[in-house]
């Protein structure tokens, strides 16, 4: 019996990495897809759009002898122009002969597509799951925080959760007690109570919830439960001296049943149609942190993923929850996006850069240097998604 298990075991984890391959090919198919409607509406001729790289399988040939294929290794594809790093003066056709204004809007259709489909993946997160809000789902006669059942929790003390800058109701709440309640205040009444054996003592505070309540915004004061610490503990290498704070609680712990229930709120329709936008606009403002981040040193190069952490990372997810599958699928469109506009050699945010550059100076720049820095610069990304997607697995 255990062997089947193992089999059936061995087959789930397989159809989910599968799953993962899917996903990730067909975000980059859509990149290639931008390129390619761009070209078709400009009128460059395009010679091949693949789906995969390496050995033909299936291929078919136009009339007007585009080529569609698809190739033995499924991480990715390409759209190929005419000419495209080649020297189109003799060439009215190729890709270097067209306008720059003409080039530009083709090389940035690639990310505009793969944002494009952020926000329909992010209505699709904000309609059917939710990402960032809280809802109360119900209140028990003892609870002492004033929230109402249906309340959406939009802060707390006037911060509002915002995930751009890792705000969330958690770490509101958490900022808030030990800013002004770090230590326990034993003049006033506190019980103690057993969370996971471990002994704590709780004091119930004062908060203010920012909520939104029968559609309208209002304020209300209301009370948390915050934890102490009932004795000095050594975690994490540090020591907590007993009296610290160390949590906090929606419910009385005392207690022998929670008597609230927290869950991320679902928006509506017409909401998750509002919200997309400026939500994509978000996720993409947090990816630019990041990078700056990872540049300032703030942030260590392992928290950056290849292909394969990318794939391992889906198929997990995917695994545990579709929520976690919906909540990647924007956060990977949006990730190829800004990539790929970024300054990188062989990316077509530096194809955009040298084309910029050609139109300012109204002069065609040199074909060898610019295929020379993406040659090298590819090498150098491949060497670099390698790298990280080792560093994951060894550290």
């Amino acid at each position: 019996m255990s062997n089947l298990l193992s089999v059936s075991s061995i087959f789930t984890n397989l159809g989910f990495i599968i799953l993962a391959i899917v996903v990730l090919l067909f975000m980059v198919l859509i990149h290639e897809f931008g390129h390619y409607v761009a070209g078709k509406m400009l009128k460059f001729k395009i010679n091949e759009f693949s789906v995969g790289f390496g050995p033909k399988i299936l291929q078919k040939k136009k009339k007007n002898g585009e080529l569609f294929s698809l190739r033995a290794i499924p991480l990715g594809g390409y759209c190929a122009f005419e000419g495209e790093g080649e020297n189109g003066v003799q060439n009215p056709e190729a890709f270097n002969s067209q306008k720059p204004w003409k080039r530009l809007i083709v090389l940035f259709f690639g990310a505009f597509f793969n944002f494009l489909s952020a926000i329909i993946f992010s209505f699709i997160l904000l309609f059917a799951n939710g990402y960032d809000l809280v809802q109360v789902k119900s209140v028990g006669v003892t609870s002492v925080t004033a929230l109402q059942t249906s309340d959406v929790i939009l802060g707390v003390e006037g911060h509002k959760i915002d995930f751009v800058h890792d705000d969330s109701l958690s770490v509101l709440i958490d900022d808030y007690l030990t800013d002004d309640f770090a230590k326990l205040d034993t003049n006033s009444e506190y019980i103690q109570v057993t969370i996971n054996d471990r002994a704590y003592n709780q004091q119930i505070k004062d908060i203010k919830y920012n909520i939104r309540r029968d559609g309208k915004k209002q304020t209300i004061s209301g009370k948390i439960y915050a934890l102490y610490a009932a004795q000095d503990n050594l975690t994490g290498g540090s020591t907590i001296k007993a009296g610290d704070y160390v949590g906090w609680s929606l419910v009385d712990e005392s207690l022998s049943e929670d008597d609230l229930m927290l869950s991320t709120y679902k928006y509506s329709f017409g909401e998750a149609a509002l919200n997309c936008v400026p939500f994509s606009f978000k996720w993409a403002y947090k990816m630019l942190i990041i990078i700056g981040q990872l540049f300032t040193g703030k942030l260590n190069i392992t928290a950056l993923g290849g292909p394969v952490t990318t794939v391992r990372a889906i198929a997990n997810y995917s695994q545990a929850s579709l929520s976690y599958l919906l909540v990647l699928l924007p956060l990977l469109a949006i990730n190829l996006a800004v990539f790929n506009l970024l300054p990188i050699p062989a990316l077509d945010g530096c194809q955009m850069l040298f084309v910029l550059i050609e139109w300012i100076r109204r002069k065609p720049l040199n074909q060898r240097v610019i295929n020379a820095i993406n040659n090298i610069g590819l090498i150098v990304l491949f060497g670099f998604v390698i790298l990280v997607d080792i560093l994951q697995f060894i550290l």
